[in-house]
């Protein structure tokens, strides 16, 4: 190892040969930025509401399609978990806590006894009024709170809704 130091073992070791660097600081920095707004968002939340980021999201995606009132349609579980990017038991678990909370309720789907339905209970179309601009809010500051750190500026731009953010970086 004439020539190369600890360091630079190490450093090739956590970023792959000099070829990635690039790719791997962009993912790198992803990875810390998704993390950081990701971590405030779900503090937040939870000191703000008493639910959780996938609790505030599962509650967000149900309710796109349960309407308050009697008409409401159930959304099967594994169109909840695709929605979500969770897995099928991850999402189980999350909607038992739902369940446990009395803000969904679920049922067998009719023509296939494998598959669960479920919907949002007067007491989880309430939870989802009271979190809604909580969560809107929380991520605007996330975000917001994103750009005095050292994010990347363009993703930050794109992230604030700037149209073109090329120009802006330029």
């Amino acid at each position: 190892m004439t020539g190369t130091s600890h360091g630079d073992v190490v450093r090739e070791v956590r970023t792959g040969p000099a070829d990635d660097r690039t790719q791997s600081c962009a993912t790198d920095r992803w990875d810390a930025l998704h993390r950081r707004a990701q971590g405030t968002v779900e503090r937040r939340l939870r000191e703000e509401t008493g639910f959780g980021l996938s609790e505030v999201q599962a509650l967000r995606y149900v309710g796109r399609s349960s309407a308050a009132d009697a008409g409401a349609e159930p959304m099967r579980l594994g169109d909840v978990a695709n929605g979500l990017g969770l897995s099928q038991s991850a999402t189980s678990r999350l909607m038992a806590r739902l369940r446990r909370q009395g803000l969904i309720i679920s049922s067998a789907v009719d023509h296939d006894r494998r598959g669960v339905q479920v919907l949002l209970t007067p007491a989880g179309h309430a939870a989802l009024r009271r979190t809604a601009s909580r969560y809107e809010q929380v991520v605007r500051d996330a975000v917001r709170d994103l750009g005095s750190q050292d994010a990347d500026p363009l993703l930050w731009h794109f992230l604030i809704g700037e149209s073109d953010a090329r120009t802006v970086i330029r």
